[in-house]
């Protein structure tokens, strides 16, 4: 039956088997596959509503998305290193539309886990005196998207805008923010519960040197100050990866929404910039790949190709490589017949 919601595992159980240790380990391949069936099941089933009900007379530009929604996922290759015994996701067909495609958003999702914690390690190697902090900040809950969305970015701009002052020694402007190094943080948008009032907030995590202490009753008087509507703000201590999940997985909740919440939300957002950063942690550079890295070239492997069929993932080729001649023409061939495929839905 087509329902207006998803029922499926919670954004940041989904995201969490692809960055746990071993996640690529060749055994792991059927429960990558599970999961990635759920995702694709997740953005069918809000096509075929989207196709029915959601947009009705769409444009070009609205056509062309739902098309892409609907070809997304149809294909994915995957390369066994036999040596390693480990099998990364190369290719296949994505859609991009990450605000809307449960699939796609995972792949940000993971991409942006394994920058960002790659940077907080770093920074962590070079100070061990350096503790994660996992904050969130909220607004007041509104029936304009939009100008709830303008408010809270507004406010955070202003909160960042005085820990620059306090940074170049602005001594009339002080802030809690600035004994935190460095974070990034994303916005996220649900309902808000009894109300149905759209709820925008920001989760972010920060690096805090030990011996300092975050004043958090005065971080929620300036919050106050600013906003106009809010003091809630939650600060813990991270002390494991289940942070940087809730952080990253910000565009894959967008497939927990109602769908018409889901596709009215994607529609206004679309061309926004959900995820930010300051301080230290500024200037990360982010994988633009849907697809897992490669490994040495030199490493054995053979290459396997899934089609979506009657809600699974099917194997339909197999191919091993030999030399690096017979590997880069078949990987030629593998990635023009996926991309066919893709094309021809």
């Amino acid at each position: 039956m087509l329902t207006s919601k998803n029922e499926n595992p919670v954004a940041t159980q989904v995201l969490a088997g692809e960055v746990v240790t071993g996640w690529d380990a060749s055994e792991r391949l059927p429960s990558r596959l599970e999961s990635f069936s759920i995702l694709k099941q997740r953005t069918e089933i809000f096509t075929d509503w989207l196709k029915l009900i959601g947009a009705k007379n769409p444009d070009k530009r609205q056509a062309k998305i739902i098309n892409s929604l609907d070809v997304c996922g149809e294909f994915l290759i995957f390369r066994e290193y036999t040596s390693a015994n480990r099998t990364r996701l190369i290719g296949g067909c994505t859609c991009k539309k990450h605000l809307l495609c449960a699939f796609c958003a995972s792949r940000r999702g993971v991409k942006n886990t394994q920058a960002y914690k790659e940077k907080f390690n770093q920074l962590q190697a070079e100070n061990p005196n350096l503790d994660i902090y996992f904050l969130t900040f909220t607004v007041k809950n509104g029936a304009d998207l939009s100008e709830r969305f303008i408010h809270l970015r507004s406010a955070m701009q202003s909160l960042l805008k005085n820990r620059n002052h306090q940074a170049a020694s602005h001594r009339k402007i002080k802030t809690e923010m600035f004994k935190f190094i460095g974070g990034v943080f994303a916005y996220e948008f649900k309902r808000g519960s009894g109300e149905n009032l759209w709820h925008p907030h920001i989760h972010m995590l920060a690096l805090l040197p030990k011996g300092l202490r975050c004043d958090v009753e005065e971080l929620k008087k300036e919050w106050l100050e600013i906003t106009g509507d809010s003091s809630v703000i939650n600060i813990q201590q991270a002390t494991n990866d289940s942070a940087f999940l809730e952080v990253f997985a910000y565009a894959l909740k967008f497939s927990e929404m109602e769908f018409i919440d889901r596709w009215f939300a994607a529609e206004l957002l679309r061309n926004e910039r959900l995820i930010s950063s300051f301080g230290e942690v500024r200037g990360v550079v982010v994988d633009e790949s849907d697809y897992d890295e490669l490994l040495a070239a030199h490493e054995p492997y053979f290459d396997m190709i899934f089609k979506w069929s009657n809600a699974r993932y099917i194997q339909q080729h197999y191919v091993e490589h030999n030399s690096e001649k017979e590997q880069l023409n078949r990987e030629n061939a593998l990635m023009c017949s996926a991309a066919l495929a893709c094309t021809q839905g």
